[in-house]
C-alpha cells in the first residue's frame, strides 16, 4: 500500500497533501485528535488537510488498510477500508470545489461515502487516482487463516452453489476449484 501512496499521492503542501515521512507533526496530532483518535501516528502513511487555514482538523489520514476522514466537525469520522471499495469518481460541486465519491461494499448493500475537497480542490484528482489504483489492483487485507473472528459463511454458501452446478453437470470439478481459488 505504501508504494501506491507514494506513486499516486504527492507531497504537495499547497494541495494539503503530505506523504510520510513528510507529514508535519502538528498537523498529524490535530487530525488524530479531532477525527482519528484510535489511529497510531506511526501507522499513518499520508495525510490530506482539507482546511483552508491549515489546521488539519478536517481531511483524511491514509493507513495501510484504510483511510479515515471527516469533512467537517458536524459529521462523524468515516472509515473506508480499501478492500470494500467498489467504485470511485471525482465530481465538481455546484458552487465550486470538488468531491470524491467512494462506493463501498457493505455486506449486501453498496453505500457511497463522499470526501469533500472544497478547501483544496486540486487534491481531489490525486486521491481519486490513488483509490482507482487500489480498486484496479484488488488490494485486499488478508485474513489470517487461524483468525477465530473470520466469518466463512459466505464461502460455504459459494461452495454449496458450486457443488450443485457440478452435480448438474454445468461445471467441471477443475472449474469449481479455480473459482474457489479466486475467493
Amino acid at each position: 500500500m505504501e508504494s501506491f501512496l507514494r506513486e499516486y499521492l504527492p507531497t504537495a503542501p499547497d494541495l494539503g497533501l503530505y506523504v510520510a515521512p513528510d507529514v508535519p507533526a502538528p498537523k498529524l496530532r490535530a487530525a488524530l485528535a479531532d477525527y482519528a483518535p484510535d489511529v497510531d501516528p506511526a501507522d499513518v502513511l499520508a495525510l490530506y488537510d482539507a482546511t483552508r487555514l491549515g489546521s488539519a482538523k478536517d481531511g483524511a489520514v491514509f493507513l495501510a488498510d484504510r483511510l479515515v476522514f471527516q469533512n467537517n466537525d458536524l459529521q462523524p469520522a468515516r472509515v473506508v477500508r480499501y478492500e470494500d471499495v467498489v467504485g470511485v469518481r471525482a465530481k465538481r460541486k455546484l458552487l465550486g470545489g470538488r468531491e470524491v465519491q467512494i462506493d463501498l461494499n457493505r455486506g449486501r448493500a453498496t453505500v457511497t461515502e463522499t470526501l469533500d475537497f472544497s478547501g483544496q480542490p486540486g487534491a481531489a484528482e490525486y486521491v481519486e487516482r490513488f483509490l482507482q489504483q487500489v480498486l484496479a489492483h484488488g488490494v485486499r487485507s488478508p485474513v489470517p487463516p487461524d483468525d477465530p473472528t473470520a466469518d466463512d459463511s459466505d464461502r460455504r454458501a459459494v461452495e454449496a452453489a458450486l457443488d450443485r452446478l457440478v452435480a448438474l453437470g454445468r461445471l467441471t470439478t477443475g472449474g469449481r476449484q479455480r473459482m474457489l481459488d479466486a475467493l
